[in-house]
């Protein structure tokens, strides 16, 4: 008996490769791609001062003062790549350029002061962290301290996607749901956190190769927040 051709299976039925894959599929995973990378590098270069700090810095926790400022063009810069993200789970094309600056444009004023308002709190915490430190207090106000500023950032990352993902809401209701959903949801608020650390450790570690890393890892804190809000508002039109 003649052996099987190599590229049948055993059921005689041609085997699908990567290649094989249809047209449609194949331009959606590359224009995932596309703009995923597109994001990475715009989001350098709306935060170019941070970033230059970060690369030039030989240590960054130590010049956490100007790092904390140049920080404040990460919300609004924010509001573009969850912009693209948020077209990019719809049926439009990928077009990064344009969705990022539309999302920097529309509501970058109000992820600015969001930013800002985090910006504060995380300043404060550092601060007395440095002066508590080798004090006897130190122990007991390092949890707090720590949970207040993650609590600050959690609320600010969701407050952001809430501006992207309900443009219609006001600025006062998305922050409060916001608020609401990094407390009573808190476990949402743990995986963004851990996604967000994860993001900027590896551009602490590794400034270039690390820049590759945000896009991807953002996609999906926009995705858990999308997850999060629609979990709350499904509980209470239940509970209506």
């Amino acid at each position: 008996m003649s052996a099987m051709p190599a590229e049948r299976g055993r059921t005689g039925r041609p085997r699908r490769g990567f290649l094989r894959l249809p047209q449609e599929t194949m331009e959606s995973m590359f224009g995932y791609a596309y703009a995923i990378l597109m994001t990475d590098l715009l989001l350098v270069l709306a935060n170019l001062p941070l970033a230059v700090l970060l690369f030039v810095a030989r240590d960054a926790l130590q010049a956490w003062p100007s790092a904390l400022l140049a920080s404040l063009t990460l919300a609004p810069s924010l509001a573009g790549a969850f912009e693209v993200f948020r077209r990019l789970r719809g049926d439009e094309p990928p077009r990064p350029f344009a969705a990022f600056w539309h999302g920097y444009r529309r509501r970058g004023a109000a992820a600015a002061l969001i930013g800002l308002a985090t910006a504060l709190v995380v300043g404060f915490v550092l601060y007395d962290g440095a002066i508590l430190t080798g004090t006897p207090w130190a122990a007991l106000a390092a949890p707090t301290l720590g949970v207040a500023a993650a609590w600050a950032v959690a609320t600010c990352t969701t407050a952001v996607a809430g501006l992207v993902l309900y443009p219609q809401a006001s600025v006062r209701a998305i922050v409060k749901a916001a608020v609401y959903l990094a407390v009573r949801r808190w476990y949402f608020s743990v995986f963004a956190l851990a996604l967000l650390g994860t993001a900027a450790a590896a551009v602490l570690v590794q400034p270039v190769l690390g820049a590759l890393a945000p896009g991807l890892l953002l996609y999906v804190v926009f995705a858990n927040a999308d997850f999060a809000y629609r979990r709350a508002l499904e509980t209470e039109a239940a509970a209506g």
